[in-house]
């Protein structure tokens, strides 16, 4: 009984260690594999890392070859372009787009806020819930941390994305951040009431996190340097797709170590999870992107107005995968398109359906009889002449939504 037990115990634990490095693989970016994977390097003696075609070198721009800075400029968009792109794909107002434009025209190099908020405040004259919403847009933008004013908001930013609740990891970064760089762990013990091993276990979750989400960008003029995890291309007629093999790194077995203890052989293991795991995410995205190029055709050869509707629980029901699997393999993934480098998540719209009809509605408003205009109601029935089945409050919400006044204030405007 007692053998058995132990036996279940211990397949358990091997189980769940493998299953948290398989998940944290799958919903790293390439950049955050690649420093996952150097920091195991450094700590275990088993593994052999292997980057093709100087992988490393390339991402620290550390080729032999001296690089001309005029060799980068227009080729990618920018952090601002980036962060430009991902507004547009957002159903905002122009008061709003306006304000969220200003603030991503004022971010440092590290893509923090480089003016305080109050300020931001009294120049656009918001109220305080009116700022609170403008700021959950910018920070529900891609890399996550954009648009914090401080080191300690960028990282609550991250941990409350992934939606991390626990009160006492905010705590520690509000309050401890210092004292956790110089491992003054008995100190916050003793202040918090929680143990070392506690304290290091959170120390471990921040460690995680980005200091810097500008990193991997350039701020200035020049172009973002972000390396898109694969590139979506048309050849012949038709759209293919490549998942740049280049960003994988190679994980072997280090073939001079001996596991002879049972420390060797966690070491062994480990490497055996990594290296299935990379595989496991190559072969996720692998998937992923066959069933988006077809879905979304349109919109890698159009542009963003013909996004078609699709969940990621439509997306994990065809692929028959949990929901949370999509989500964590399009996390923090990029891809090159013949639309520009977007993140995979904004190619998943609840209703595509919405940016059409906003389009419709705003050329309805464009070429409307400027001394008569049309009432919510009127639009509504063209509209449904159109074939969009829409009620007078959902066309008075759209257009406020794009910016445009009610009839009686258009027609008062024009006079």
């Amino acid at each position: 009984m007692e053998f058995k037990l132990n036996l279940k115990q211990e397949l358990k634990l091997i189980l769940s260690q493998e299953m948290q490095i398989s998940i944290d693989i799958l919903q790293m970016s390439s950049l955050e594999l690649k420093r996952y994977i150097e920091n195991e390097n450094k700590t275990n003696p088993a593994i052999e890392v292997i980057y093709k075609n100087n992988y490393n070198n390339y991402i620290n721009g550390n080729d032999s070859e001296e690089k001309n800075p005029l060799d980068f400029i227009s080729n990618e968009p920018s952090l601002y372009d980036f962060l430009e792109e991902q507004l547009g794909y957002l159903s905002l107002d122009r008061r709003t787009k306006e304000i969220c434009y200003f603030i991503i025209n004022n971010l440092d190099s590290k893509g923090y806020l480089s003016l305080p908020k109050n300020q931001l405040l009294k120049k656009f004259h918001l109220s305080q819930l009116e700022t609170t919403n403008i700021f959950n847009i910018i920070y529900s933008l891609d890399p996550k941390g954009i648009g914090a004013e401080n080191l300690q908001e960028c990282l609550k930013i991250q941990l409350k994305n992934k939606q991390v609740d626990d009160k006492l990891i905010f705590e520690l970064i509000d309050y401890y951040l210092p004292d956790l760089a110089l491992q003054k762990f008995e100190n916050i013990a003793a202040k918090l009431g929680i143990s070392i091993k506690e304290i290091k276990n959170y120390l471990k979750e921040i460690q995680k996190l980005n200091p810097i989400p500008a990193r991997g960008f350039y701020t200035g003029n020049m172009e973002c340097s972000i390396v898109p995890d694969a590139t979506i291309y048309i050849e012949d007629n038709k759209l293919l797709f490549s998942i740049n093999d280049d960003l994988m790194p190679k994980v072997y077995i280090n073939t001079s170590f001996t596991a002879d203890t049972p420390q060797g052989k966690k070491y062994l293991e480990r490497v055996s999870y990594i290296a299935k795991s990379i595989q496991k995410r190559y072969e996720t995205l692998e998937k992923i992107l066959s069933f988006l190029i077809k879905y979304q055709e349109t919109f890698f050869i159009k542009g963003k107005k013909f996004l078609n509707t699709l969940t990621m629980k439509e997306l994990a029901s065809s692929l028959n995968v949990h929901e949370s699997t999509i989500s964590r393999a399009v996390n923090e993934k990029y891809l090159k398109t013949p639309q520009g480098i977007i993140p995979m998540k904004m190619l998943f719209l609840l209703d595509a359906n919405v940016n059409k009809i906003k389009d419709e509605l705003q050329k309805i408003i464009e070429e409307e009889d400027r001394n008569n205009p049309f009432s919510d109601e009127s639009i509504s029935h063209i509209l449904k002449n159109k074939g969009f089945k829409i009620a007078r409050r959902t066309v008075a919400k759209y257009r406020e939504e794009i910016g445009y006044p009610s009839s009686k204030h258009r027609k008062n405007q024009l006079l």
